[in-house]
């Protein structure tokens, strides 16, 4: 394990896991390294009321939950996350058995309603959940195809959001995984009755695809926001961000790029809370782990790995045995076109 970094309320974790011990290990981190967590609360459960599979199919069967941890936020209890590791199912008439096709994760948000759900899930069903392998999904193939992935995490936690990013260390099946949840700043000052609801869960697989040619025709993410301007809770919100042009260009000037967050019938809202990107020239001058001072603004530097989508198979299968045909989006694409170092940069908040 790489070490870990304090840098003021902005923390950086590194770990190691596979897809099927995922949730403990990201449990033993954040509550053995760095002396805890000061933001946020966390549980880990091998199962528990917010987990429990919701069959979906017409089987009625379910899937086998691979624990959950949970996330309250210490200074605004309302923001509550859990993270639910699951098995995707194929049942086949052929045998009467259950095959495992994706490891997917059910990602939900506490929402204001008078029955609080934290899982998104129970609310809006398996179109919430996110995958992190492409598979075949064929009644005739009797084989369990769920690739347990090896993945390296980095995991970067402020007050105001979690951020996950994994890099696949093997095999041609597995998503690069991206997840931010938490705040969302908005551009405008909002109604104070629905300001504090403007949190979401935006990943790496726009929520609810199933469209082979996604990625071709628009390259645009999904998540879901906890209430959108006009009160309506769990509502779809897109995001985008530009993350092609390399820094610095003729006169020094940088260009960084927010991740915008947009509602078709309202426009962009606002972007994620202190999460930028950007393109580098020359990686060496900005290591990973450097500080971009650009002297109104201060960044942490976060080098990412260029890594293309999975060739294999272009699509998933979901707790509920269902097949969502699809093409991941974070940055604009997978890769660069003209070189360069592709980087997140996470804001650091000034001393007062």
């Amino acid at each position: 394990m790489a070490e870990n970094i304090l840098l003021g309320p902005l923390r950086r974790y590194e770990f190691y896991s596979y897809c099927n011990n995922f949730i403990s290990e990201l449990h033993k981190t954040v509550t053995q390294d760095l002396y805890g967590d000061i933001h946020w609360e966390w549980s880990y459960y091998n199962n528990n009321e917010y987990a429990v599979p919701k069959s979906w199919n017409s089987t009625g069967r379910t899937s086998t939950n691979q624990g959950t941890i949970t996330a309250k936020n210490v200074k605004d209890p309302s923001m509550f996350f859990t993270i639910s590791m699951n098995f995707s199912r194929f049942y086949t008439n052929y045998d009467y058995v259950d095959y495992s096709r994706s490891y997917v994760w059910r990602v939900g948000l506490r929402n204001n309603g008078t029955e609080i759900k934290p899982d998104l899930y129970t609310d809006v069903g398996h179109m919430t959940e996110i995958p992190l392998n492409t598979c075949i999904l064929d009644g005739g193939t009797r084989s369990h195809n769920a690739v347990n992935t090896y993945y390296k995490w980095n995991l970067f936690i402020t007050e105001q959001y979690i951020f996950l990013y994994g890099e696949p260390q093997s095999g041609n099946q597995a998503y690069p995984v991206r997840l931010y949840m938490g705040r969302l700043m908005a551009l405008e000052n909002e109604d104070p009755l629905i300001a504090n609801d403007f949190v979401g869960v935006f990943s790496h697989y726009p929520l609810g695809l199933n469209n082979d040619d996604d990625e071709l025709m628009y390259r645009a993410g999904r998540g879901y926001v906890r209430s959108s301007r006009n009160g309506k809770p769990n509502s779809l919100y897109h995001f985008a961000t530009s993350s092609q042009v390399p820094s610095p260009g003729v006169g020094g000037r940088f260009f960084i790029s927010p991740f915008y967050v947009w509602h078709d019938r309202e426009g962009v809202r606002g972007e994620f809370y202190g999460v930028k990107t950007a393109v580098l020239r020359d990686s060496s001058m900005y290591p990973d782990g450097s500080i971009l001072d650009l002297g109104d603004e201060r960044y942490y530097v976060f080098h990412t790995l260029s890594q293309q989508n999975p060739p294999t198979y272009q699509g998933w299968a979901s707790t509920a045995g269902g097949f969502f045909s699809g093409q991941p989006y974070f940055f604009d694409s997978p890769l660069l076109l003209g070189g360069g170092q592709r980087v997140l940069l996470f804001e650091i908040e000034k001393e007062v």
